[in-house]
């Protein structure tokens, strides 16, 4: 057990982590960074495999009171194919990715190196199961709004309890009781002081995917009203 103990304690300095079951109680099983994480890079994606590859994209929420990993919340409109697929027995990975880029070896200071991509991930699995309970749904709601304006001044209350309805009879909500999570942290950490400080420097000045904002514009200058 010892040897097991160091083997995994040693993998998140090379960017590893072990893969967690709900049951395992430790804190080496259960680091608050990826649930940290889970909660910063809330909008992830839903995948499953019965009956077909299917993907989909949802702004959720982390309840930490549970044991274990805790539960995930999610709705998704009651269209979508996944109500076909979430009976409370099929499985579910639900993915939430970071920031990421391409590593230059132009940034260390160490010679025969190759470019590389660095990123983090945290993969959640679980059975999700429908929740039918409407007030619990509008508090989960409520809690998703409050979460997001994050100190703005909107809320659901702003909303008619008739307009508040006729917007939850078209969603459908979820919870996941995390039973297992995949987690991988590539950021250089392995590499020596001065190697680190370079990738710090060049991810400042090297190529940037373009943010929402500018997304956003790109997209609205195509609009002809």
């Amino acid at each position: 057990m010892p040897k097991r103990r160091e083997f995994l304690m040693s993998l998140p300095a090379l960017g590893l982590e072990p893969t967690a079951q709900a049951g395992e109680q430790t804190t080496i099983y259960i680091p608050a960074r990826h649930l940290d994480f889970m909660e910063e890079f809330s909008f992830a994606m839903l995948v499953t495999a019965k009956g077909g590859v299917r993907i989909t994209n949802v702004p959720t929420l982390l309840d930490r009171s549970a044991d274990g990993w805790g539960k995930l919340w999610w709705h998704i409109a009651r269209s979508n194919a996944h109500n076909q697929v979430f009976d409370g027995g099929t499985e579910c990975t639900v993915v939430f990715h970071g920031p990421h880029g391409y590593i230059s070896p132009n940034w260390y200071s160490a010679k025969n190196s190759v470019p590389t991509w660095n990123f983090a991930v945290v993969h959640a699995t679980g059975k999700p199961r429908r929740l039918d309970d409407d007030a619990a749904f509008a508090k989960s709601l409520e809690r998703l709004v409050a979460r997001n304006e994050d100190g703005g001044d909107w809320a659901l209350s702003k909303l008619s309890d008739s307009y508040l309805k006729g917007m939850r009879q078209g969603i459908v909500a979820y919870e996941m009781v995390i039973e297992q999570v995949e987690a991988k942290f590539k950021l250089g950490q392995d590499r020596s002081a001065d190697d680190r400080a370079g990738i710090l420097k060049g991810l400042k000045t090297g190529r940037k995917e373009r943010s929402l904002p500018e997304l956003t514009a790109s997209y609205y200058a195509r609009i002809k009203d």
